[in-house]
């Protein structure tokens, strides 16, 4: 293949899904341009709608225990956003050999379409099963078909400033996980829920449309004789990765139940339910920062290094939350959580692709690790779910095992560091 430098790439974007190149420089990434900076706000777009919608859970968490499932646990009612999340996580596997082999455009266009009518379909929904089947299982799978190329592409546009890179993508979820909670309490006490659902559908459709044309690989598609010529043998040879995928199994089992019940939290101390709910953009205003500046701190302290910090203290400061009994308390424990959270989030595919020897590969690393991760994200909630029920509407349980399983995590990507490298102030 002839090589094409990032000026042709501008040019040539609009009528090919990548721009041409050797073989022997399919590692090298421009880390930075027009084109790869016009990938970031494609990105940056795709997690406004998607994952920061998926982020504003807990607002429909306590909406659905008030009124359309008004007697159905908080376990049960849990499962619906673990379900969307565990879509997202486990589709990895199959989403992201798609993505090497064919490259963006397969997956945004009618992963947009089955995402949008997935909101559309929930408008209409009133019954547990029907809100399983729409906001359960239609918007986890379109979610996960616009998630996985987005990160994929970023991860080969930047190299040496990929966390910076894809911490502004993320960023892009915590915007939507403040705008999104706020608008749609709104909304339905104004509107009502099928139309607020409605709008948001609309709203979701008219930022993901750019966002098709926007977000594209920078490495050509391997035909699929040469895709299916790599399998899943082999994978998990190296231990660096084996412990990294391990650890982020139990960081993400217990680091995404208070997004769930964060607001139900608020409301059990006393706060008034539109107080408890405003915790939600809280949470996620500390998630932009951290998503930003944890990127930033990746590049030049390395991604290994700054993941494991964020997750030991992350762990820490969710088991301090036994102490937290006032609102003010609250609200500062939101921010700092949202804080590290985000790094999380947004360090897991830098440290991914930083152990991944070529690009070609980076779809199907990020797609097992996530897929695996998934059975966590699946399982949490409702385990969080079930602990308040036996602690009979308390969350002494629930916090208890959401901080020591976010601490087993911090604790095996710490091993995966050592076995990358074992000087632990060399920057990695």
């Amino acid at each position: 293949m002839a090589e094409v430098d990032n000026e042709k790439a501008v040019g040539s974007s609009a009528a090919s899904d990548v721009p041409s190149e050797r073989e022997g420089a399919l590692n090298v990434a421009p880390d930075g341009g027009i084109r790869a900076w016009l990938v970031v706000l494609g990105g940056f777009l795709t997690y406004f709608a998607t994952f920061g919608f998926l982020n504003s859970y807990g607002t429909f968490q306590a909406f659905y225990q008030d009124h359309h499932l008004r007697g159905t646990s908080p376990s049960a009612i849990s499962w619906i956003g673990s379900l969307q999340l565990f879509l997202l996580f486990i589709g990895g596997i199959v989403i992201g050999p798609i993505f090497d082999a064919h490259g963006s455009k397969v997956l945004f266009w009618p992963g947009t379409v089955i995402y949008v009518l997935s909101m559309v379909l929930t408008s209409l929904a009133t019954e547990y099963y029907q809100l399983m089947l729409a906001q359960g299982v239609m918007l986890g799978v379109g979610n996960a078909m616009l998630f996985y190329p987005t990160i994929s592409a970023i991860s080969q546009w930047f190299d040496r400033r990929r966390g910076y890179a894809l911490g502004v993508v993320m960023a892009g979820s915590c915007l939507g996980g403040i705008v999104w909670p706020i608008s749609i309490e709104r909304m339905i006490a104004t509107i009502g829920f099928p139309w607020a659902m409605r709008v948001s559908a609309l709203v979701c459709l008219l930022v993901l449309l750019p966002s098709c044309f926007l977000v594209v690989p920078r490495v050509a598609p391997r035909a699929p004789s040469e895709a299916s010529g790599v399998r899943l043998k082999g994978i998990f040879a190296d231990s660096r990765y084996t412990l990294l995928t391990a650890g982020f199994f139990f960081v993400f089992w217990g680091m995404f139940i208070p997004f769930y019940y964060l607001t139900l939290y608020g409301q059990f101390i006393g706060m008034s339910s539109f107080a408890a709910n405003n915790l939600l953009p809280v949470l996620n205003a500390g998630s932009f920062i951290g998503r930003i500046a944890s990127g930033l701190l990746a590049d030049k302290l390395g991604r290994f290094n700054v993941t494991y910090i964020c997750a030991l203290v992350g762990g820490i400061l969710l088991l301090c939350l036994h102490a937290v009994t006032t609102a003010p308390c609250l609200v500062v424990f939101s921010v700092f959580y949202g804080f590290l959270s985000g790094g999380l989030i947004s360090l897991q595919p830098a440290c991914v692709a930083q152990i991944t020897k070529s690009m070609e590969m980076i779809g199907l690393n990020i797609g097992v690790m996530m897929a695996i991760c998934s059975f966590g994200v699946l399982t949490g909630s409702p385990i969080g779910g079930a602990f308040m029920a036996a602690d009979d509407g308390g969350f002494e349980g629930f916090i208890t095992f959401s901080g020591v399983i976010l601490l087993f995590g911090s604790f095996l990507v710490f091993c995966s560091r050592l076995a990358a490298n074992r000087d632990v102030l060399k920057v990695f």
